[in-house]
């Protein structure tokens, strides 16, 4: 599926909830339960297509005990089409008839302290502000398919009580963060040269490759980091992540995020810099 396709279903999701009026806030509540007893236990981790984020990645390949370019080469795929802005990470399904997640057993998610957003999220959906096709409108909603049961269940919560006991919650900031950059202004007027698609990748998705870009490449002779910055890059992966995001907003929009050594740059690169000031 390409992004084209999954931001025209997204844009017709957000229509249809903001054309019926079933727009939820984090006040308002939902019955739902799912347990190993329900008929419909682990029918959802099946032909569904798991749009994974950089928190996602990381935390999961954390629990597989493997650095996040193994997991994002023997766990993803990325569709791509000539005409898409941005790589959009999904999760390998299997190849069986069912399309069975490759984390799933009859006891249910083998990694589940570490499992996807949308896992956690299920059965709601988010809206962001910061995406064109809520028309600037922030709320949830409930996605109810015809084969879960959960619905039926004797359970009650609030939406924000939802989302924390899931543990949705830790997705704040690196969502707003993440959000931030694929809904900046410059990718709604122009779309990333393929150099860029390859930055963009590896600061969202594959952190241990951007850590070996910072400590292995000329980028500390480039970029003055403080010792402290250094160390909490190398030492942790919420820190690195962070700073990721900032390098980001520089390399691809021309953001002064990171403070620059101008003694060791080129004259063609101080010539960009003064002009990005």
């Amino acid at each position: 599926m390409s992004n084209d396709n999954i931001i025209s279903e997204r844009e017709e999701v957000a229509r249809k909830i903001l054309e019926s009026g079933e727009k939820m806030t984090a006040e308002d509540s939902f019955t739902f339960a799912c347990h190993p007893g329900i008929s419909c236990f682990n029918v959802c981790c099946a032909n569904v297509n798991i749009v994974l984020t950089p928190l996602d990645i990381l935390q999961m390949s954390r629990a597989l005990d493997i650095s996040t370019t193994d997991f994002l080469s023997r766990h993803t795929l990325v569709p791509f089409t000539e005409d898409q802005k941005l790589p959009v990470v999904f999760l390998r399904m299997n190849e069986d008839e069912k399309r069975t997640c490759p984390f799933v057993t009859d006891e249910g998610c083998s990694i589940y302290e570490a499992r996807p957003w949308p896992c956690r999220m299920y059965p709601l959906g988010q809206a962001s502000p910061a995406d064109p096709a809520t028309q600037g409108d922030e709320f949830f909603f409930l996605m109810k398919e015809e084969h879960c049961r959960g619905f039926e269940e004797n359970k009650e919560w609030k939406v924000k009580d939802w989302i924390k006991d899931q543990g949705a919650d830790r997705y704040e900031e690196t969502g707003t963060l993440f959000r931030e950059i694929l809904h900046h202004p410059y990718l709604q007027k122009r779309s990333l040269d393929p150099a860029r698609m390859e930055m963009f990748y590896m600061g969202c998705y594959d952190l241990d490759k951007f850590r070996k870009f910072v400590f292995e490449s000329k980028f500390l002779s480039r970029f003055d980091l403080t010792d402290e910055e250094k160390e909490s890059i190398r030492s942790s992966d919420m820190e690195a992540l962070r700073f990721a995001f900032r390098w980001l907003r520089f390399a691809l929009f021309g953001e002064l995020t990171i403070k620059i050594n101008p003694a060791n740059l080129s004259e063609r690169e101080r010539e960009a810099l003064e002009k990005r000031k």
